[in-house]
This record gives C-alpha cells, structure tokens and sequence, in this order.
C-alpha cells in the first residue's frame, strides 16, 4: 500500500510539473475595444507585450511573432521588463533583442521602461555599462525608448507617453505613493487635444496616473499575480502583496483606463498556474 501511494504521489507531483509546464508555454491573446472622439483614425490597432524576461516560445520566440502578425497591428508597444537584470544570474540579452529586431522591422515599436530596465542603470550593473550597450543595440534598431518621453503619431491623433519610475516605487512590500506633480515634472502636462496613452509599467499607481489625466495607462509588472484562483484572482505580486487588486485585466478611474498584462515571461522561478502567458491585442475607434 506505501509503494501504491508514493507512486501516486509521483504520478499527481509529474502531473503539476506537466501543467506548470503547459501554463508557462501557453500563449493567449487578449483583446479589447475602447472608443474615444480624440482619435483621427476609424481603427487603430495595438499590440501590447510586457515582462518578456528574455523568455523563448518556440524555436527563436517564433510563435510570438505569428501571433503578432495574425493581429495586424499599426503599432507594438512594450510596457516593461522585456530583459532581466539580475543578481544571480549572467545577463543575456540576446533573445529579447532577437524578438525585438525582428517586430521592429515590421511595425513601429514603442518600448516603456519597467523595474529591470531601471535596474539597469543603477549600481553594480551602471558600472558595467549594462544600460549603454542594451539601449544601444536598441538604437542600432530603431526602436523608440520611451524614457520619460513622448511621441506623438499625428495620423492617429495619438500621443504616447513613457514614464520611467525610481527603484524606490519598486520596494517590497510597503507602499510609495506618487506625489501630486511628480508626473508632470516628468512628462509635462498630458496632451488634452490628443488619445493620451501612458506606459508606466508599475499598475499600483493608478490613482496617481489618474490625476494627470491620460486616455488609456498600460501596464505589466505584477505576472498575473502568478497563481490565479478562481473568484479570488492573482495570489502575489513581485511587492509580495497576497491577492493584489491590480493582477490582470481591466481597471478604471475617473476619465483613465488601465490594461493591466499578464505578462508574456517568467524569470527566477518559471511558474504560472492557471495564469497562461499574454499578448494584449487593443482595438482603438474612433467615436463620432
């Protein structure tokens, strides 16, 4: 009878590591509409990925670009933590930049700053010159870093902003609220003429994204919360919140939407339960 449930034991343990497994490799698309009057265009396209972590689906991230391709965006937008920098681990940026080339020479790309992209350009990893030589490779591709920074694109009457948070926004466990203008010294005032869509890569700030007053905020960072729960949602954030409110999804606030990924990646435990992997497809129109 011991050897019957040690087996069994066994049988349910390869069982998990098999859906585990399965969660981690799985990709889905999520898709949303959002209408606004700013717009120029009728329809616009958007595709969103965050928290890559230098992940690989399929031989040389391939079906991510299938997936990519079948949505037929105008534009692909990073919200963060395509690369990870680590402690523990020697960086490699080779498959995220793989990725990254080869969207860029399809779509125009739009890449905001997450916590590791910020780790990057702080000790032991500034004297390395880790930051120079990933933004140049970035650069060599043409692709537009949004570090506090804007971009407008006057065909679709869409400005684009990019904000860059301090590590001290990132801390375990206890809050750091934004302070009332700490957006607009950083961005300027929000584009009220044109579609404001904010990257900020931390979702926890909403309230304060809110107040400066984007269309839309798009966000990553939290993966899903890692383990969902039925009815109860993510179960941690990398803040090590239990049951975070910001996991995934759609969130709102006065006039601001937030779409909140999943995340494409896993880094330092490959882990994902019931939580598959995410492309954000966002169909923009244009509301009369």
């Amino acid at each position: 009878m011991k050897y019957i449930l040690i087996l069994a034991g066994l049988f349910l343990l390869a069982l998990l590591c098999f859906y585990i497994y399965r969660e981690c490799i799985r990709i889905d698309v999520t898709e949303y509409t959002l209408t606004s009057s700013l717009l120029k265009k009728d329809t616009f396209r958007i595709v969103m990925l965050s928290d890559l972590h230098e992940t690989v689906h399929g031989k040389d991230n391939e079906e991510v670009l299938e997936r990519i391709d079948g949505l037929a965006p105008d534009i692909v937008i990073f919200a963060g933590d395509m690369i990870t920098a680590s402690d523990f681990h020697p960086l490699n940026y080779d498959a995220a930049l793989s990725l990254i080339g080869r969207i860029a020479e399809k779509y125009p790309l739009y890449y905001g700053i997450g916590n590791h992209e910020e780790k990057l350009k702080r000790p032991p990893f500034r004297h390395i010159k880790n930051w120079e030589y990933y933004t140049g490779e970035l650069a060599k591709l043409k692709v537009s870093i949004l570090q506090n920074e804007k971009v407008f694109l006057p065909e679709a009457g869409i400005c684009i902003y990019g904000l860059d948070l301090e590590y001290q926004y990132y801390r375990k466990i206890k809050d750091y609220p934004i302070p009332d203008g700490y957006l607009e010294e950083k961005l300027g005032k929000a584009d009220s003429s044109s579609y404001t869509i904010l990257l900020a890569h931390l979702p926890d700030q909403l309230s304060a994204y809110a107040k400066w007053g984007p269309d839309l905020v798009l966000s990553g960072h939290v993966h899903g919360g890692v383990i969902r729960l039925p009815f109860l949602g993510g179960v941690i954030s990398p803040q090590l919140k239990l049951f975070p409110h910001f996991d995934s999804g759609l969130f709102y606030e006065g006039k601001t939407t937030m779409i909140l990924s999943r995340g494409i990646g896993t880094h330092t435990i490959p882990l994902r339960i019931n939580n598959s992997a995410e492309i954000v497809s966002i169909t923009l129109k244009r509301e009369e």
